[in-house]
Parts: structure tokens; C-alpha cells; sequence
């Protein structure tokens, strides 16, 4: 006997089968991207994909990010489901699961995800940060779109990069609070309280740039920056490097590569599942902003304003942080966008049906 169970929690749910094997489909909708490649490939149209396109503009600023310093957009996720998938007519097939480009829905057999299974093919697609080229520089999580990198690095002491000498002649300073105030490093913490004057010189924080020396009414101040003065002889340069390490969580990142254009020593890589190109119609399109908010890779984006007043007469698109997912075309009332797929990389496969569906992918 078959059984079909649904529990509905938030957006994401689960269907499971028992039978001689367990099946689970499991969707998590704030990794869907609102593709519709699951409801377009779905033999037996048990996946309807819902109305994406938002009616109301969420709120937006933008930002520098990349290279080129390209314009981005921070907005808030919309709470809106993406996909519904009618339980009584879905079998358990696995097509949505082996297709989905960014594994929002999972088909588990015993437990087991599909995409860990041989018989099943799945994209060639990854994302990786070698930690032997990373300098820890965190370019790459501020860009990333999705939030799905995490850079924890290990900065340095400062004892390790500078060296020198300080300390105040209390019989000459006037605690007038001068240096304090100008210290770069807040270093200097100054006492003016009648009768309990004071001033401490934090050395853990000093930098020894002398600011407080130059800047002291009263000449109380002595400094002195060894590294400055005679050269960096007894500062070991292995003692300077940053050290940290690279997260990329699989569960959020869509390749669209934002960090590895963004990262200035290469140690960035991604492998896309689609190759193909995206073109907004100028003419069509009217700055509605309805791409620009179901995009969850930044590829689509309005302008900088040129001007007070200046009106937005079309987004633009950035072809290479796009993925080919066509959520925009599908949200864009006015047909003005349109995304081609042009190449599918998948592992080997030996089934008919899953090579006809993989082909109708492609346009």
C-alpha cells in the first residue's frame, strides 16, 4: 500500500511513500530560485509554479560590489511560496529532485538524496575558495547574494607590525586631553578630574604613529616608531600574514559567481549548470523592478542614478552572474527579458526519459 503524507511547515514540506523502499520529497522554498523547471519537467504535472511576479516593491538601496564597482541591490525576501505540489498526483519520480539547479527539492530513497546516487544524473556544477590563493580580503561575502559564504579570519597583533617606544613625562603634561582625542588607535585615555588627573597609554592598541607626540601642547609626549626610524629589522614578515579560512554553505549558493569575479587573487571558482546569455528589450521593458526581486543572484539591477530626478527607463543585466534559472522572464509582465539555455553539463546518463528531459531544458 502506498501512502501519501503531507505536513506542511512554514513554505517548505514533505511527501513521503512507504513501500519495499522509502521515498521522501522534501522542498525548501528559500533556496528555490521560482525556476519552473520542476513544473515544466513534471511527467505527471503534479508541480504548479506560483505567482512570483510581486505586486508590491520591496524595499531596496544600492550598493558597490565587483570589479567594475557594479551597482547591486539589497532587498528583503519576499514571503511568498513558490512552487505547490499536489500530493495525490505526484509519484515519487525524482525528476523535479535530479533537475532542480540548485537542490531545493530532494528526493531521498532510504534516505538517501538522489544527487548521492549513481543511477541518477545530476549537474556539474560547483563552487569552491582555495584557502592556499584566499587572502581572507571577505570581497566575496559581501558580494555574495545569497549569503552563503562565510570568511572566519585571524588578523595579526599589532605588536607583530609596528614596534616602538612611548611613555608621558607626568610632570610636564597638563592632561589637556588633546592627544586622546586625536589618538587614531583610541589608545590614550585621559583623566581630567580635578585632583585625580590622569593619563594611560594603552600599548596593546598603540601604533605608534606619533600623532600624539606631534600634537602634545606640552611636549610630554616621548615616541618613537622603530620600524619607521630604522627599518622593519625585528619584525618577522611570517608574523604579518592574515590566516583564516573558507565556508561556502551547498545549501544556499546558486553559482552565479559573484565571488569569484570579485575575488582579487583568483582563489574563487565556479562551474555554472547552464551556459546560455540573458537580453532585456529596452523598448519593452518599463522599470518595473519585478525582475529585479525575484533575481536571487544580483545579475539584474537598475542603474545608478545620473542625477536628482532622473527617471529609470530600463534594469540592466549582468550576463555573467546570471544562471540561466529564467525566473525573471517568467515574473516580467512585459516580456522583455529573454534567457537562453544554451548548454546542460550533466553526468552520463543512460535513461530515455531523463535524457529527454535534461535536452528539454536547452532552448
Amino acid at each position: 500500500m502506498i501512502r501519501n503524507l503531507k505536513e506542511v511547515k512554514d513554505n517548505n514540506f514533505d511527501i513521503t511513500r512507504s513501500a519495499d523502499e522509502v521515498r521522501s520529497l522534501s522542498f525548501n522554498d528559500h533556496v528555490c530560485l521560482g525556476c519552473g523547471i520542476c513544473e515544466s519537467t513534471c511527467p505527471v504535472e503534479a508541480i504548479t509554479l506560483n505567482a512570483i511576479a510581486i505586486d508590491a516593491r520591496v524595499g531596496f538601496e544600492t550598493y558597490f560590489s565587483g570589479h567594475d564597482k557594479i551597482s547591486q541591490n539589497i532587498k528583503e525576501a519576499p514571503d511568498i511560496q513558490r512552487i505547490s505540489i499536489d500530493e495525490n498526483k505526484c509519484v515519487l519520480c525524482g525528476m523535479c529532485s535530479g533537475l532542480c539547479p540548485v537542490d531545493a527539492l530532494v528526493l531521498t530513497i532510504d534516505g538517501t538524496p538522489i544527487k548521492e546516487i549513481e543511477a541518477y544524473p545530476h549537474y556539474n556544477a560547483f563552487s569552491e575558495i582555495d584557502d592556499d590563493e584566499c587572502i581572507y580580503c571577505k570581497r566575496c561575502e559581501a558580494a555574495c547574494p545569497r549569503d552563503a559564504i562565510v570568511i572566519e579570519r585571524i588578523l595579526p597583533n599589532r605588536a607583530d607590525l609596528v614596534t616602538g617606544e612611548i611613555n608621558v613625562d607626568e610632570e610636564e603634561c597638563i592632561y589637556c586631553g588633546v592627544c586622546q582625542e586625536l589618538c587614531p588607535a583610541e589608545a590614550i585615555v585621559v583623566d581630567q578630574v580635578t585632583g585625580e588627573e590622569s593619563i594611560v597609554i594603552d600599548k596593546d592598541k598603540c601604533v605608534y604613529c606619533l600623532v600624539c607626540k606631534k600634537a602634545c601642547p606640552t611636549n610630554a609626549i616621548k615616541a618613537i616608531c622603530r620600524a619607521c626610524n630604522y627599518g622593519e629589522y625585528d619584525l618577522d614578515p611570517a608574523n604579518a600574514v592574515v590566516k583564516g579560512n573558507s565556508v561556502i554553505d551547498s545549501d544556499l549558493c546558486v553559482y552565479c559567481g559573484w565571488c569569484e569575479g570579485v575575488c582579487p587573487t583568483d582563489a574563487a571558482k565556479v562551474k555554472k549548470p547552464f551556459e546560455g546569455s540573458i537580453e532585456i528589450d529596452d523598448e519593452k521593458c518599463q522599470a518595473c523592478g519585478a525582475c529585479v526581486d525575484i533575481c536571487q543572484c544580483n545579475a539584474l539591477a537598475f542603474p545608478v542614478s545620473s542625477g536628482p530626478g532622473s527617471r529609470m527607463e530600463h534594469v540592466i543585466a549582468y550576463n555573467d552572474y546570471c544562471v540561466r534559472c529564467k525566473a525573471c522572464a517568467k515574473a516580467c509582465p512585459n516580456d522583455a527579458i529573454t534567457v537562453l539555455r544554451t548548454e546542460v553539463d550533466h553526468t552520463p546518463i543512460n535513461s530515455t526519459t531523463w535524457k529527454d528531459a535534461l535536452d528539454a531544458i536547452k532552448d
